[in-house]
């Protein structure tokens, strides 16, 4: 049985990943992201009712149920969010060229979302995301791998990188520029 804590966690996980992935169903016009941010509004749903539940039967007294609430006030707060993240995508219904003003949206972010294409000449080619922790040597995050017609959401540091992925990536100018000119083959990872 998960413990309020492991919910949690897997809530905050599925808050970061229901964001990138809305703006990014946005930016590359992606019913295939939009469809996935629907998908994981429905698991925060439920993960919302679980740590309700888990919640409830830990409190034994009001002081006791009085400490707890915090922890639902987190959960209401996460399924707001994953709410907000299905109206972002529901911008997706609306006619492209009544949307222009969403790119200087995005450019004016701290970190901006990318795809960045990985050539057979990069080094990283069949590295693993962990092998290569790209997050602490570039800056940025993949959020999503395009491989073929198939995508992998909130990829583990076990996915494979293979030439021809589409990485989506998170994360500040200068990260997103190295991890480009080594997906070209143009500079050296290591």
């Amino acid at each position: 049985m998960e413990t309020v804590k492991d919910l949690l966690v897997e809530i905050k996980e599925k808050s970061e990943l229901i964001v990138d992935l809305a703006y990014s169903a946005i930016i590359f016009d992606s019913e295939d992201m939009a469809n996935e941010v629907e998908k994981i509004e429905q698991e925060m749903d439920e993960l919302v009712y679980k740590i309700r539940i888990r919640t409830m039967l830990a409190a034994n007294d009001f002081e006791e149920a009085e400490q707890l609430s915090g922890i639902l006030q987190v959960a209401d707060a996460a399924k707001n969010l994953a709410n907000a993240a299905a109206d972002i995508v529901s911008l997706l219904d609306m006619d492209i060229t009544t949307r222009p003003f969403l790119p200087s949206l995005f450019m004016k972010a701290d970190e901006k979302i990318h795809v960045v294409v990985i050539s057979e000449k990069s080094q990283i080619v069949n590295r693993t995301i962990g092998e290569l922790n790209i997050e602490a040597e570039t800056g940025v995050r993949v959020i999503a791998i395009k491989r073929g017609k198939s995508w992998i959401y909130d990829p583990d540091e076990n996915v494979r990188i293979k030439a021809g992925d589409a990485l989506i990536v998170r994360g500040t100018e200068d990260g997103y520029e190295f991890l480009e000119k080594v997906a070209r083959g143009e500079e050296s990872w290591d």
